[in-house]
């Protein structure tokens, strides 16, 4: 089975935290979008509702519970985005490949995004402790 990870330049940093677990895309919390000239590309952050079962000793340590993630599309070709004028966007990702480009898209009642490109990363992952 192909998971979303697996269409990433370099998957290793994630697949070393989550292993054989793949963290789902659905209901995350998308915390920023960053359109950049250089690339050209996006920048997408946002919570994983899922948190490795056998996390880093440091987060384990420092009592982390929620993981963050930045994902770049690089190479952008097209994108669209509306919607984003409210504070709170808990939505689904789709992430998939067509016609040899990345595609990432989110259908939501608030805000609604697609965008395709060549390249698609893993800028970021990181941890902290929510709530």
């Amino acid at each position: 089975m192909v998971h979303w990870f697996d269409l990433l330049v370099n998957a290793q940093a994630i697949k070393s935290i989550y292993k054989d677990e793949a963290p789902s895309l659905r209901g995350v919390d998308v915390h920023s979008l960053l359109l950049h000239r250089d690339g050209p590309k996006l920048s997408i952050k946002f919570n994983l509702n899922d948190y490795p079962s056998k996390p880093p000793k440091k987060w384990d340590v420092q009592g982390f519970n929620t993981v963050q993630v930045v994902l770049s599309l690089l190479d952008l070709r097209s994108v669209s985005i509306s919607g984003w004028i409210d504070t709170v966007y808990v939505t689904d990702l789709d992430i998939g490949f067509k016609d040899d480009l990345v595609t990432l898209s989110i259908d939501s009642d608030r805000l609604k995004l697609t965008a395709e490109a060549s390249f698609f990363d893993l800028e970021s992952i990181s941890a902290y402790a929510k709530g």
